[in-house]
């Protein structure tokens, strides 16, 4: 493969069906805009080609007749191509064009944290640090889309540029980018992402757990109110599904709820039907407890809205994230 400079004709010719094909409407800059743009030298666009023909097509907003900074303002693979390694070479030929040319490339990703499809927005991250490109700290915000700004340098950059730097550089590129209809700082913001403030890890955390228990008490609240079943009871149904025979004050503890509680909710589902007590022959003060046979129906009916709950709350996370969450958080639970 190997790549080549486009001339206004033939971007004219891109321009439809390919880039309004590959881009919705909201996101693509209108021909009677970007046609000054090529015609001043503001944006350069490049084909790669194979022995198929084109394969993919890449614009560049640029600055000055030697910039050193380029922003990937569009990128696709023809669709016949895609999944076959096509944009990964493409990636190759970028950093082969800007080899020994003290040159950088800019790159936009959607943040994760607020992109409708944060899957799709990590795995085009996960593209761009395969094909060698480096995450930063600066950010931007443009008409009302949050990125997360990464940067491709030559390999080997003994000194390579400074968020600051990156960070003013881009600004410049979105100056020539924003139309002049537009107040420039209303619909455009580049600022580097700073440490976070004391104390504020603490306050997300437990804002994070505090919410997770919220949303697993009013979801499951509302699969099983139709069995009776109120607050935490449903846990003391599991446990004892998974451990029959067990004290009242066992449940307590592997539950962290106060025995008083348990006593309760243990009465409670005895009047439901669902658990019954025997005194212990060994120490007539405990009560063991076993369910009965609706009990052990129900149980298996917990587990899986337990299950809905886990799955919607996790949506955006892959199953490698999900195992490193839980392996993280187990980490935090002293023993």
């Amino acid at each position: 493969m190997y790549l080549r400079t486009l001339g206004t004709d033939e971007m004219r010719g891109l321009y439809s069906p390919c880039l309004e094909r590959d881009f919705p409407p909201e996101e693509l800059m209108p021909w009677k805009w970007m046609e000054p743009l090529i015609e001043n030298g503001y944006q350069r666009s490049v084909g790669f080609y194979d022995g198929e023909g084109l394969a993919a097509y890449a614009l560049f907003i640029t600055a000055g007749d030697k910039p050193r900074t380029a922003l990937l303002n569009y990128f696709a693979v023809q669709p016949e191509r895609r999944g076959r390694g096509a944009g990964s070479r493409c990636l190759e030929l970028m950093r082969e064009a800007i080899s020994g040319r003290d040159c950088r490339i800019i790159f936009e990703v959607e943040d994760p944290d607020t992109a409708p499809d944060p899957e799709a927005a990590r795995r085009r991250i996960d593209f761009y640090l395969r094909g060698g490109a480096r995450a930063t700290g600066v950010r931007s915000t443009l008409f009302g889309v949050e990125y997360r700004i990464m940067v491709l340098e030559e390999e080997g950059e003994s000194l390579p540029i400074s968020d600051e730097q990156l960070a003013g550089e881009l600004e410049a590129l979105y100056h020539i980018t924003v139309a002049k209809k537009h107040k420039f700082e209303e619909v455009c913001r580049v600022y580097i992402q700073t440490q976070r403030e004391a104390g504020s890890f603490s306050r997300d955390l437990g804002r994070t757990l505090t919410y997770l228990l919220r949303s697993r008490k009013r979801f499951m609240g509302e699969k099983l109110r139709e069995y009776g079943f109120s607050g935490g009871m449903y846990m003391i149904v599991l446990h004892v599904d998974r451990n029959p025979g067990l004290s009242q004050d066992a449940v307590a503890g592997h539950l962290y709820i106060d025995k008083c509680s348990v006593a309760r909710k243990v009465k409670k589902l005895e009047e439901l039907g669902c658990l019954y007590r025997e005194t212990d022959p060994s120490d007539r003060r405990q009560n063991k407890l076993f369910l009965t046979d609706k009990g052990r129906e129900l149980a298996p009916a917990i587990r899986k809205y337990l299950g809905q709950w886990g799955d919607e709350v996790t949506s955006g996370l892959t199953e490698s994230e999900k195992e490193t969450l839980i392996t993280l958080l187990m980490k935090t639970i002293k023993k």
